[in-house]
């Protein structure tokens, strides 16, 4: 007797059945309701999934570890030692050593970018660091050097900087070094207030966790795993790439073959608005301003290392030494026009590679004697201000 054929799967899975019907009456209802009322409300109310804009503290990552290797761009210059360069950030995303008293005599915060981050610079070497222990050694007083700065930034990072982490601790001085991005940001973006992914103040948290999601979970999670993954990752992409093809992270990739125009004199007027900003609202905060210039290797006849670098710039060597020059010229006037103290390491420290291994970054070498230039500089002014505090005492 032939063996009667299997039911119809509708048959033998009723209850399937049943849950796929409801759940596609029920997802059809909510798309029909969803579409009523957003008629009826004609786009009126509040909703989770709107634009949730913040302003990007442009710091480190708070409790930060980890080590810095020379790029592959820094290969042709002979005075960076290839090692490993350790950076740790403390709880609130200063480069440590930051805070070593409870109770210091003096405070003092460095502002700035790269060049005073440091990051190719030993730990203990770095100059926001090193000035207060150089000062601490001469004047037996304890001393707080902190060091609030961050690669790429500009002048009005710093500000942010300034007024949502450094007036709160109180410090005694704030010292800011600016030149190089606030050159390069008006130069390709015309502005401060842009849209440049890497340099934009202002995003959307909703956007970025959206996008970042599955990062912020796997790192979350296995975060030494994940380290590896991209450091094996970029290893790879080193070996399989020439050192000018890749442009990966290179922001103004897509202006580097157009020819730009620019305004000197609206360049400097915007940055030296922003310096002004930066001293008046020390004074208001009773914390001592104080402007660096910043050292570089531009000369006149600068070697082939520093003149390669500018192969991809779409301005001439000499027009962006020009610039910077400018900029520098901008710093000491400001100083100079407030009544406020100015380091000028421009002037102070010599443009070879004995001191700066690419075009503006310190080498160890480098750093050391900018901590000894600064620490000339700040001294007669902690004494003072020791004086003024034991005065106020009594």
């Amino acid at each position: 007797m032939a063996t009667k054929k299997d039911n119809h799967w509708f048959e033998r899975n009723p209850k399937k059945i049943i849950v796929l019907t409801i759940f596609i009456i029920l997802t059809d209802s909510i798309y029909c309701m969803e579409k009523y009322l957003a008629y009826k409300n004609n786009g009126i109310g509040y909703n989770f999934a709107l634009k949730k804009r913040a302003i990007e503290m442009r710091e480190f990552s708070p409790l930060l570890k980890e080590y810095n290797y020379p790029a592959k761009e820094d290969e042709p210059y002979d005075t960076i030692e290839k090692k490993n360069y350790l950076l740790r950030v403390d709880e609130n995303g200063f480069i440590m050593p930051s805070e070593k008293y409870a109770n210091p005599d003096i405070s003092l915060v460095f502002l700035g970018d790269s060049v005073t981050a440091e990051l190719l610079v030993d730990e203990e070497k770095r100059f926001p660091y090193l000035t207060g222990v150089f000062l601490e050694k001469e004047m037996g007083i304890k001393i707080n050097s902190y060091n609030a700065s961050r690669t790429a930034n500009n002048t009005l990072n710093s500000l942010d900087v300034l007024l949502n982490k450094i007036i709160p601790i109180k410090p005694n001085i704030a010292i800011m070094m600016h030149n190089n991005n606030d050159v390069a940001i008006m130069l390709y973006e015309k502005t401060y207030w842009n849209n440049s992914p890497t340099r934009r103040l202002i995003f959307d948290v909703n956007e970025y966790i959206l996008n970042n999601f599955f990062k912020i979970m796997r790192d979350k999670f296995i975060p030494n795993t994940s380290r590896e993954l991209r450091l094996a990752g970029a290893r790879l992409r080193t070996v399989l790439k020439p050192r000018d093809s890749d442009k990966s992270n290179d922001e103004f990739a897509k202006m580097r073959t157009t020819k730009v125009n620019y305004n000197a004199p609206e360049m400097i007027e915007q940055f030296e608005m922003n310096l002004q900003t930066f001293i008046t609202i020390c004074k208001i905060r009773k914390i001592t301003p104080v402007l660096m210039t910043m050292a570089s290797r531009f000369t006149e006849n600068p070697d082939k290392a520093i003149m390669d670098r500018f192969k991809t710039v779409v301005i001439s060597y000499q027009e962006y030494k020009h610039l910077f020059d400018l900029f520098n010229d901008s710093i000491r006037r400001k100083a100079r026009e407030n009544g406020i103290l100015l380091i000028d390491l421009a002037a102070a420290i010599p443009p070879e590679k004995e001191y700066i291994y690419d075009v503006i970054h310190y080498n160890n070498s480098g750093s050391i004697k900018a901590s000894e230039i600064i620490k000339n500089n700040l001294k007669p002014l902690l004494q003072q201000l020791l004086i003024q505090k034991t005065f106020r005492k009594s």
